[in-house]
């Protein structure tokens, strides 16, 4: 019988200040959360109004009189569908990031929280939110050279295009 050898529990200051860092990244992690499936939600739409000119003709007759006449009036104020699909892409990226953000911050603050509600398993629940937090400044840090990597790119095709390039 091989028994798990003992951890650490941490003192009631501790866990204080851990329970109290664990409120507030739930709750950050709630509002990301919100923000990615709003950003989605909007993507969607975007992705809909590409799509205005394939509308069934009776699914237009079906909807009610100033709804009618506003789809009517505005349906031509729309900016291109390539103007669109840039929207769309950017709130899609933009929404799935702050989900997964929120999503990972949310799981740290619950095994956080976990520090402080469960006696025994204390480092056990520190690693777990760590593991989160890695997970998502990884995640951070590799979109952040990507997108150094293509400034730079850019930066030097500018260059390149206005002295070197003819």
């Amino acid at each position: 019988m091989s028994l798990s050898p003992p951890q650490y529990e941490f003192t009631p200051q501790q866990n204080a200040l851990i329970g109290s860092l664990a409120s507030k990244m739930r709750f950050v992690g709630l509002f990301f959360v919100v923000v990615g499936v709003i950003n989605l939600l909007i993507a969607l739409l975007v992705v809909l109004a590409v799509y205005r000119d394939r509308v069934p003709q009776s699914w237009i007759d079906r909807l009610p009189a100033e709804t009618k006449a506003s789809f009517e009036q505005h349906k031509d104020k729309l900016p291109t569908n390539n103007h669109l699909w840039g929207i769309a892409l950017n709130a899609g990226v933009v929404g799935l990031f702050y989900l997964i953000m929120g999503v990972w911050t949310r799981s740290a603050g619950h095994s956080f929280r976990q520090i402080v509600d469960t006696q025994g398993s204390d480092i056990s629940h520190l690693m777990n939110a760590l593991s989160s937090l890695h997970s998502m400044y990884a995640l951070v840090y590799t979109l952040l050279l990507l997108t150094l990597l293509v400034g730079l790119l850019g930066l030097a095709l500018t260059l390149y295009t206005q002295f070197g390039g003819g």
